[in-house]
Parts: structure tokens; sequence; C-alpha cells
């Protein structure tokens, strides 16, 4: 990503309607105390399947619970070693990159699509299409008239020793987040 990342799967977040209504920004139809705001706001309650997961990530973005998305993002996952340079140096980490993501981008809508099993027990594969409006350019300059974009990613999920499932990384998206810009569908996947 370059000057806006989208890290970790999705960039979302705004206070906006989002915020100001109960109604808990995955989609679910429950208010978010009863909710994903428990997995938020816990460490010890586990979201119990991997679209569980997925949703509440999707909310923590929309309510700009950086430290959940941090939580639930598997060690293995590509981002987690933050923004690297051409030269090896880190330029920003993990936790930055989801901060920025979550004020540059609005989180509008999450539509789950389809789940499959994984190659290997303890995993699978969510196919989700998440709506946004970016807020800044590549240059983080606020954009008069936000953009919308939807953007359509299949993600694998596993779950670890104890229990948690955690995102692991995109297998196939139309998003490119380096670029900030849609993919040919034939160069989605990872």
């Amino acid at each position: 990503m370059l000057s806006v990342r989208v890290s970790a799967g999705f960039g979302f977040g705004k206070k906006g309607e989002a915020n100001k209504s109960k109604d808990c920004p995955c989609g679910s139809g429950s208010e978010y105390k009863a909710c994903c705001e428990r997995y938020h706001k816990s460490l010890t309650i586990q979201a119990p399947t991997a679209e569980a997961v997925l949703r509440a990530r999707f909310a923590a973005y929309a309510k700009k619970e950086w430290k959940y998305v941090v939580r639930s993002t598997h060690p293995d996952n590509p981002n987690h070693k933050g923004t690297v340079s051409a030269d090896g140096k880190v330029r920003t980490t993990f936790e930055e990159d989801v901060k920025v993501t979550m004020y540059n981008f609005e989180f509008v809508k999450l539509s789950v699509l389809g789940q499959e099993p994984g190659t290997k027990e303890n995993e699978v594969v969510l196919d989700f299409q998440i709506d946004i409006k970016q807020k800044l350019d590549d240059k983080a300059r606020k954009l008069d008239k936000p953009i919308p974009r939807s953007i359509r990613e299949k993600a694998l999920f596993v779950r670890s020793g104890d229990g948690a499932w955690e995102f692991l990384r995109a297998m196939d998206s139309n998003w490119d987040r380096d670029k900030l810009e849609y993919r040919e569908p034939a160069a989605a996947a990872h």
C-alpha cells in the first residue's frame, strides 16, 4: 500500500451512521453489544467460527477496534511484518497499518457469499464482498467525495491450537492493496 495501506484484510472505519446505530456493523441484524463487541472487548471470548471472525473483523474496522484486528490476524499473515520498503527496512508496523486503514476508509457493508473447507483440517476459505468508501487519495489528502469501492475476496482462515479462528491471508482479490486499484480477474490470485 502506498501512503494508504489496506492491510490485514479490509480498510474501513468512519465515525458516522454505522457508529451511531446500535446495529452491529457486521450485518448480522443484532445489536453491536450482543454481537461483535464481546469479541472486541474480551481477550478470552473467541468467535466460534471463521465467518464470525470475519464479521467481527469487519465490525472492528468500522468501530476502530484495532487491537481486535491485530489479535485475530495469524502471525504468519504476510502483512504482519508491516510495510517494508524495497531495501528491506520496515517503514510502518502492522499495528500502524491497521490504524491507518481504519481512518482512510469508511466501512459500508459486508456480504458473506460462501465458504468451503481449506486444504487442511481447521482451515476455511470464505468468499465475501466488502463495500467501502475511500476517504483519502494516495497522498493522504481528503477526497471531497469519497470513492465507493467494492472488493471481492476469498480469504483463508485457520483455527489455532487454542481453538481461536484467525485470518491467515487473502487468496484471491480484485483489489491491489499496494496500488489502491482494481486488478484484472486473471491477476487477482495471490
